[in-house]
């Protein structure tokens, strides 16, 4: 019998430590915290988005090969991933039609982290939670770990760490500073899926908790990239669906300041839309915008564009039209920074994906040693596509790991 541990009681590591006992392996689990899951338990709001409705590999983000990100995102395919959940854990799941995500019908994400645990243990994994890991060597037949309850050996390890986001999760980038350690290439990480602070000099404070449904553009070096969803202005700049999946665009190492520009489209309608709307006879401007826009956002508009707040359709003039028909949809969002791993859902960067067999995500470089979940160079938008890939890596590494010699 094999011997395998897991380092990282993380939605990755969980399910990895299950499928590498399940083909027979005997298998630890080693948890820094109480007990593991910790951003199972407050992803979606404590509702946990198990899963998109939909994948959408191309909506991932990497500096590696993106066949090789496909790859390993479509080795376990939702249908299945979602039959584990219901099937193996018991655990209902239910479609939010609007939003396109998947929860447990219970709505509490512990529902998620409990089964997960509870499967595993079901499998003879052995979890040794408040448990840190010190060190790892290469040993004479496999791996030497330092852990600060003693000594650990295994033929294979699983690193499942995850990154640097939300730290008070446990995250710490031990599984980082460990790949790195032992030779593998690195792309450089990054908070990812974050809010980004606004410029003070703006004057949007004054907008804090006014949301909307917006368009985000952008380009990511040569890639256009846009979102769309909810927008939430805060008192210290922008949050909300669309600006968390547009986020890397600031903090992403190696891109030029001139290529950072987000524009934001505050409606549906496009600049064509707006022309027509502003022929409309002696109509307040103000009145217009707030049918489309909420009210405070539109009077800020009219103030950037030099437009008078009593200005109707019939007096306005050709430059303050295109000046306010520019910022309701190119709007440059003043940015000054943003919020850091603090607030990050996920670590962009990491293990970069040629550095790992494609199918069972063995390191190149130390046999015997696979990786998964957020340590890897890949992350998604929000909605369940981290999770999604969370899941289909661990299953990926555990399964290969927990393989008979």
């Amino acid at each position: 019998m094999s011997s395998v541990l897991v380092i990282g009681g993380g939605a990755a590591g969980l399910v990895a430590s299950a499928f590498a006992a399940s083909g027979g392996a005997e298998v630890t689990l080693i948890e820094r915290t109480a007990d593991g899951g910790r951003k199972i338990l407050i992803s979606g709001g404590g509702r946990c988005n198990v899963l998109p409705s939909m994948l959408a590999p191309e909506r991932f983000v990497t500096d590696s090969p993106a066949h090789l990100l496909r790859g390993m995102l479509r080795s376990w395919p939702l249908h299945e991933q979602r039959a584990f959940f219901e099937r193996d854990l018991a655990i209902p799941l239910a479609l939010e039609a609007e939003s396109g995500k998947l929860f447990p019908q219970s709505n509490r994400a512990k529902d998620i982290r409990d089964g997960l645990v509870a499967f595993a243990r079901r499998r003879g994994v052995r979890m040794l939670f408040n448990t840190s890991v010190i060190g790892i060597q290469r040993a004479a037949a496999g791996f030497s770990l330092q852990t600060g309850g003693g000594d650990l050996h295994a033929e294979r390890v699983v690193l499942a760490t995850g990154g640097l986001s939300v730290p008070a999760t446990g995250s710490d980038g031990t599984g980082l500073t460990v790949a790195a350690g032992l030779g593998h290439r690195m792309v450089p990480v990054y908070p990812a899926l974050t809010p980004l602070l606004g410029d003070p000099v703006a004057g949007h404070a004054a907008l804090s908790g006014v949301s909307l449904n917006v368009r985000l553009r952008a380009k990511d070096g040569t890639r256009a990239v846009e979102t769309s969803g909810g927008f939430l202005f805060t008192h210290r700049g922008y949050s909300g669906p669309s600006v968390l999946d547009i986020s890397h665009v600031r903090t992403r190492p190696g891109r030029a300041e001139s290529g950072r520009t987000i524009r934001a489209q505050w409606s549906a309608l496009n600049a064509a839309a707006w022309e027509l709307e502003f022929d409309a006879p002696s109509a307040l401007i103000a009145t217009l915008l707030a049918k489309h826009l909420p009210a405070r956002l539109g009077e800020r508009l009219m103030i950037e564009a030099g437009v008078p707040r009593e200005r109707r359709t019939s007096d306005l003039r050709r430059t303050e039209r295109l000046a306010l028909i520019d910022r309701l949809t190119s709007y440059i969002l003043p940015v000054s920074g943003d919020e850091g791993y603090k607030k990050a859902e996920v670590t962009g960067g990491g293990v970069a994906l040629d550095e790992v067999e494609p199918r069972t995500l063995e390191s190149r470089r130390c046999p015997g040693l696979y990786f998964c979940g957020e340590i890897l160079d890949a992350f998604g938008p929000i909605g369940g596509h981290n999770f999604a890939w969370a899941w289909a890596t661990g299953r990926a590494a555990g399964a290969a790991a927990g393989a008979s010699p």
